[in-house]
């Protein structure tokens, strides 16, 4: 404790104190004091994290936007997950006595509802937080003046004791953003002139004002014990009275009322006055009130020893409202560590305090609490201007309870944390890293207390990561690692989405699982998958007569390959992986199955006995024995159509499984398949044989089947606890037909797994799906997912474990990646005993200013800045010819992203982020490159700035529109490094591709890379990620695009029957920020992931050094593929909505030393991802090619002139608003002046409308939240529909758009609407 002080001069952006001071001496109309203590960053306030537009935010009372960071806070401290209090009997008693902020402001349209609600009606401030956290007991707001937090301290514990409430928050609030108050207590003599509270000293000459936010959580004792919640200390006792006419005056304190106060308080706790240690007084230094209040205590309490008491005025000023709260807290401070805080300014003794034997003491000076029993007993005192008193007994909690630490097994810890935004998850990795760290306050904490805390004391948000370690600096790496974007195998990142929990479908997969050792790590540490695998032992040793756990355990050079002895150990190696998962709190809702699959779905589902289970799977293996070696199995990448079509003419091979779109088995004759094998080699089909000598579900099982369903027939399936889907039916099960007819068909018939996942992902209103593959290593994940892509269904798959890696390590990951993408997870059953929690790092606000209006005395605010940037300095002469059109040079948007970071660079200092780019609806040309200037002007928007860019033209003639965005503050991060990302990217990528080999590739795709100035020069791949080494000739300004390359050959390449694959377009860029120069040798890492339908993806590009410097970063791209060539000609209906720009954030750190000339980083990316059909490519430094054929007339004429919003795609893509220049017919040319916009789709006008009545940048509207969940109420909603049904004549009910549907689903449907009109 360093006894010091919180004080200070009133900040400017409160109000100017030079206008309303007057010196020392008291002049009408002005205030003596010109210090406080004051809040740093009062107005800021996270108001995405409660769903808070920032409309709403700008009128709300910053007391309330700090009370509900300060509840939250509370409530994580209380070790309490905010959601579990939904809907329970919570009380909120909220202290408050003023509400400046909404007298102060005056609206420019007047006064309105929102304005009153937000800041002038007190009432409020208690229901926002019941409102945030969906409490339904008692929401008061209490002013009783300076009483008024204490007042409400005694309302909470008074709920409690009735029952009335079941958990109750007490808090206080006070921010001053007025000087009336200081004025009129300066008019009063109650103010400190020199701006110190001197409780107790004789030359006490008033108090200094401040601020203050507190809460505290109150719990009855019993429950708080049987719920292992930290208790700081006990309310034992409260009372608050009034001292009616004690003093003879309204506004004087009475002696006799406080001495009634404090014995009521101790009788109601049961305990004597005399009996207290120590007493936090009101304490403000007021000459009147320090008199009063001595002697009160002393009449009291006073006895054979002197009455310690203090004041945390004397520290942080006067909070007022919120004093009481203030007091409270530092008193059970002092409880909880045994020692006082010394009061300061405390140097000539008021007389109450001196003599021989003084009944009451001040302590100023850091001492050991004195207890006169073994319990620490403790006062608190508050006073209100009116008369009403409260004061509440603290007692010391002496806890019995065994310590904290989670005791669990040696190894690993799963670490799971979450956020409501991507940004503040990094942060929070960050914060634990360093609380986990040497110097951290949780080294001395048992990891297994940290992890259980974070699982189960937190609140679970829709932005999560993962990580593991064995101990604290295993884990703190971890979380650096991924704080800093780089890649770790020991953690991650997801998001599990925004409507609610996501559905855990456990997947059995078929035989090809196996390894060697599998089992062996699992059957060691984890007791679920022990009991369940011995088990299972021995229903199969009751079969078949061996040991599935000695033949697991056992050592051997390779693993048994007869099915009879593969099939029954991977079934009980699935049934024990289940109850691993279950005993981890992960509890299937579903269970489908692949083939021998099924047999371990069934029994998990509750379809089977464990018994009969093994009966199935026993029996069928035993069975296919007879006819091994007489088949093989061969997985192809064809569809099924294809697939049949392919097999068609061979006798003696079929269809066995349809897999995924791409992914087939076949089955039959082993010279026959590899005969085939070959053939579909030569043509560039991938195959590959699966590890048995069977031909399972093919006719040569056809001999078996009448024999396994008679050797079922004893068989008593029952109902499924969860739900089953039969991959032989196509459909779902309730569990009796499971006979031993079904059983027979389930050899015979083939595998309809595309199907079932399919119909799982799309049926009903069923949640999105986290498919969980139930199998030693990963067989059927990818099939799953690329289901999903290629049906555009959302939803994912997660694998448990790996072959040849750490059983126990892994199934940590895998719980980890489930978690992370949305799967439940029951914290509580994983750790299987109440949690103690232990202190953590506390959620990390993402604070956004907000004001109402200015403050009596407003600062002036900062005028508009200009800019104009000639294109002829920045060295366009280099690159103009590789940034043309149709042979026309047009402005790329990059390089007006660059002028608006020249512009701010020149004039403001800081990091930025470039956002919500709104690009003009067409390219805009450069007749004269070398002579073209860019005119930019930036107009501050709060924290923000608002930026237009313009195109000077000739002789003063109207510039031309080129776009608009926001330019806001951002951290920096330059100099990072990377250095392990490239290692495991190529450790992933094995197919490689030479320089000619990617030209090919790209040439696919309508691209056409120029060799003369480099690019690719070496590349390796696999599905969805590719890393590239890139060379260039010459770097020059335009080529940062090059970077984006390997995206080419990363992206996926599904296809429907029948469907030409036309590659993505370019529709957003999350984030992309730059870190130094472009160098001629440089890597590429691309990774591109499927979006939640299969026209969409998203694409992340890191770009490093040869040292693992980091020299740029591409964060979600947005990619889509181009619109349905019927739908060319409709201009009503753009394939995609204006609302996806080019580049939706490009943060670039500024102040350093800017990157000169300005590079066009993505000029060109959208012709680079063009569909094939165009055959046309433009070549990198080069013209756009001919293309193959005339265009038809009809083709050209689709659009008017100077548009390409609408041409057929198949010589030309539609250049979306908000996207790069696309390539045009050649007969066409940019025309000298863009067209007029057309009017507004439905869409678009939809976003428009809800950025504009929400506040908040198109490019922070996240289409996976419902409106409500951005901050919509009501009032705005019925504004937002007026706004919409006026403007585009589109009616949606006001009930609609408050309802839980997606942004990204009205949208939509406003999109197909649209197409059928």
């Amino acid at each position: 404790m360093t006894n010091s002080q919180a004080v200070s001069r009133i900040p400017e952006d409160r109000f100017n104190i030079d206008d309303h001071y007057a010196g020392r001496s008291p002049s009408p109309g002005k205030t003596v004091s010109r210090d406080g203590g004051f809040l740093d960053d009062a107005f800021s306030f996270d108001a995405g994290f409660f769903g808070i537009s920032p409309v709403e935010a700008r009128s709300m009372d910053p007391q309330q936007r700090i009370l509900l960071h300060v509840v939250w806070e509370a409530l994580e401290s209380a070790g309490i997950a905010p959601a579990g209090l939904a809907g329970s009997r919570t009380g909120v008693f909220v202290g408050q006595a003023t509400a400046e902020y909404g007298e102060t402001g005056r609206p420019d349209e007047g006064p309105g509802v929102r304005d009153t609600v937000g800041g002038r009606l007190r009432a409020v401030t208690a229901g926002r937080v019941s409102y945030a956290l969906d409490l339904r007991g008692p929401s008061l707001v209490l002013d009783t003046a300076c009483s008024s937090s204490l007042v409400a301290v005694h309302a909470a514990r008074q709920s409690l004791l009735t029952g009335e409430s079941g958990l109750a928050i007490a808090a206080g609030v006070n921010i001053i953003v007025s000087p009336r108050d200081s004025i009129a207590y300066s008019q009063g003599g109650m103010l400190s002139p020199d701006g110190r509270c001197r409780f107790g000293d004789a030359s006490a000459d008033g108090f200094v004002r401040s601020e203050g936010v507190g809460a505290v959580v109150l719990k009855p004792l019993p429950d708080a014990l049987r719920d292992g919640d930290p208790v700081l200390a006990l309310l034992l006792g409260s009372a608050v009275t009034n001292d009616g006419q004690g003093s003879g005056l309204l506004l004087k304190p009475s002696v006799s009322g406080q001495v009634r106060m404090l014995r009521d308080a101790c009788r109601s706790a049961g305990i004597e006055p005399s009996q207290l240690d120590y007493v936090e007084a009101h304490g403000t230094g007021t000459p009147a009130g320090d008199s009063v209040e001595l002697r009160a205590l002393a009449e009291a309490a006073g006895g054979e020893r002197p009455l310690r008491c203090g004041s945390v005025k004397t520290n942080i000023g006067h909070a007022e409202a919120a004093a009481g709260i203030a007091g409270l807290i530092k008193t059970v401070l002092i409880a909880r560590h045994g020692v006082v805080p010394a009061s300061l300014h405390l140097s000539d003794p008021h007389p109450l305090l001196t003599g021989e034997r003084p009944a009451v003491r001040v302590v100023t000076e850091n001492t050991p609490l004195a207890k006169a029993g073994p319990q620490g007993l403790l006062g608190v005192s508050s006073f209100g201007l009116s008369g009403t008193n409260a004061h509440v007994v603290v007692g010391e909690f002496v806890d019995h309870r065994p310590p904290a630490g989670q005791r669990t097994p040696a190894g690993p810890h799963l670490l799971a944390l979450s956020a409501r935004s991507a940004a503040a998850l990094r942060r929070l990795a960050r914060a634990y890293a360093e609380h986990l760290g040497p110097h951290g306050a949780g080294r001395d904490q048992e990891l297994g207390a940290i992890c259980a805390t974070a699982a189960t004391r937190r609140e679970a948000g829709p932005h999560r990561l993962w990580a593991i370690g064995t101990s604290h600096d295993e884990l703190a790496a971890a979380l650096r690692a991924l704080a800093d974007g780089e890649q770790t195998p020991d953690g991650g990142f997801g998001e599990a989405g925004f409507g609610g929990p996501r559905r855990p479908v456990f997947v059995f997969s078929g035989q090809g699982s196996q390894w060697l050792g599998m089992g062996r790590g699992l059957l060691a540490s984890n007791k679920s998958f022990r009991t369940a695998l011995r088990a299972c032992d021995q229903a199969v040793r009751a079969e078949l007569g061996w040991s599935v756990e000695e033949l697991l355990t056992r050592e051997a050079d390779r693993f048994p390959g007869g099915v009879e002895i593969v099939q029954p150990t991977l079934w009980a190696v699935q049934v024990a992986l289940a109850a691993a998962w279950r005993g981890l709190g992960v509890e299937p809702e579903m269970c489908v199955g692949h083939s021998m699959g099924e047999v371990a779905a069934a029994c998990v589902s509750g379809a089977l006995s464990l018994r009969d289970a093994a009966a199935v799977i026993c029996r069928r293996s035993r069975l296919m024995r007879r006819v091994a070696g007489g088949g093989a199995m061969l997985v192809v990448e064809l569809s099924a159509d294809r697939a049949h079509e392919v097999v068609s003419r061979i006798p003696s091979v079929c269809v066995a499984a349809e897999n995924s779109p791409d992914c087939t088995v076949l089955a039959g004759a082993p010279d026959a398949l590899a005969a085939l094998a070959a053939r579909l080699e030569a043509d560039g089909v991938l195959c590959r044989l699966v590890d048995v000598d069977v031909a399972s579900h093919s006719p040569q099982m056809r001999p078996l089947h009448t024999e396994l369903a008679v050797g079922l027939v004893h068989l008593s399936p029952a109902q499924a606890a969860t739900g089953l889907f039969s991959t032989v039916r196509g459909a779902p099960v309730a569990g009796p037909e499971l006979d031993g007819g079904y059983w027979a068909d389930n050899l015979c018939e083939p595998v309809r797994f595309h199907a079932a996942v399919r119909r799982l992902a799309v049926e009903g209103e069923a949640p999105e799906n986290v498919f969980l593959e139930i199998s030693p290593h990963p067989v059927l994940t990818a099939s799953v997912i690329d289901t999903l892509a290629h049906h555009g269904v959302p939803g994912t798959a997660v694998p448990s474990l790996r072959r040849g890696a750490d059983e126990a390590a892994e199934l940590l990951r895998a719980a980890g990646r489930f978690f992370a993408v949305g799967g439940p997870v029951d914290w509580t059953r994983w750790y299987g005993r109440p949690v103690r929690p232990v202190p953590l790092p506390h959620y990390p606000w993402e604070r956004t200013e907000f004001r109402q209006a200015p403050a009596a005395a407003p600062r002036r605010a900062p005028s508009a800045l200009t800019g104009r940037v000639e294109l002829g300095r920045w060295g366009i002469a280099g690159w103009a010819e590789q940034l043309g059109v149709a042979g026309t040079t047009v402005l790329p948007p990059a390089v007006q992203v660059a002028a608006v970071l020249d512009t701010a660079a020149r004039n403001i200092p800081g990091t930025f982020a470039v956002r919500d780019v709104r690009l003009a609806p067409a390219p805009v040309p450069l007749p004269d490159p070398e002579a073209a200037v860019l005119a930019v002007a930036l107009e501050p928007s709060g924290d923000s700035w608002r930026a237009v860019v313009e195109l000077e033209q000739p002789d003063g003639a109207e510039p031309v529109p080129c776009s608009r965005a926001s330019l806001s503050p951002v951290d920096g991060c330059a100099g990072r490094r990377a250095p392990r990302a490239l290692d495991h990217a190529l450790a992933r990528c094995h197919e490689f591709l030479s320089a000619a080999g990617f030209r090919a590739l790209a040439g696919g795709y309508g691209l056409r890379v120029g060799e003369s100035a480099g690019a690719v020069e070496q590349l390796w791949r696999r599905r969805g990620e590719a890393v590239a080494r890139i060379r260039l000739a010459k770097p020059a300004p335009g080529l940062w695009e090059t970077a984006l390359l390997p995206l080419v050959a990363a992206w996926p390449e599904a296809r429907r029957a029948g469907e030409e694959d036309r590659g993505f377009l370019p529709t957003g860029i999350d984030s992309a920020q730059l870190y130094g120069e472009l160098p001629e040798d440089f890597w590429s890492l691309a990774v591109v992931t499927p979006g939640p339908d299969a026209r969409q993806a998203r694409g992340e590009v890191l770009v490093l050094d040869g040292d693992g410097r980091v020299l740029a970063e591409f964060r979600g791209i947005a990619l889509r593929r181009p619109g349905e060539p019927g739908r060319a000609g409709r201009p009503e209906c753009p394939p995609l909505p204006a609302a996806a720009s080019l580049v939706r954030a490009l943060p670039a750190r500024l102040g350093a030393p800017r990157l000169d000339p300005a590079r066009p980083l993505l000029s060109r990316f959208a012709t680079m991802i063009r569909p094939p059909a165009a055959r046309r490519g433009l070549r990198l430094g080069g013209h756009p090619a001919e293309p193959a054929a005339p265009h038809r007339p009809e083709h050209r004429a689709a659009a008017p002139t100077g548009a390409t919003a609408h041409p057929d795609p198949a010589h030309t893509v539609a250049a979306h608003p908000g996207s790069a220049p696309l390539v045009a017919a050649p007969a066409e040319r940019p025309a000298a002046h863009p067209a007029p916009p057309p009017g507004p789709s439905p869409a678009d006008a939809l976003l428009a409308a809800a950025s504009e009545v929400l506040g908040v940048a198109r490019a922070d509207l996240d289409p996976r939240r419902s409106l409500r969940d951005l901050g919509l109420d009501s009032l705005m909603a019925v504004q937002l529909r007026k706004r919409l049904k006026t403007g585009c004549g589109v009616d949606i009910t006001a009930g609609r758009l408050l309802g839980a549907e997606s942004l990204e689903r009205i949208v939509r449907g406003l999109v197909v609407k649209a197409a059928h009109v």
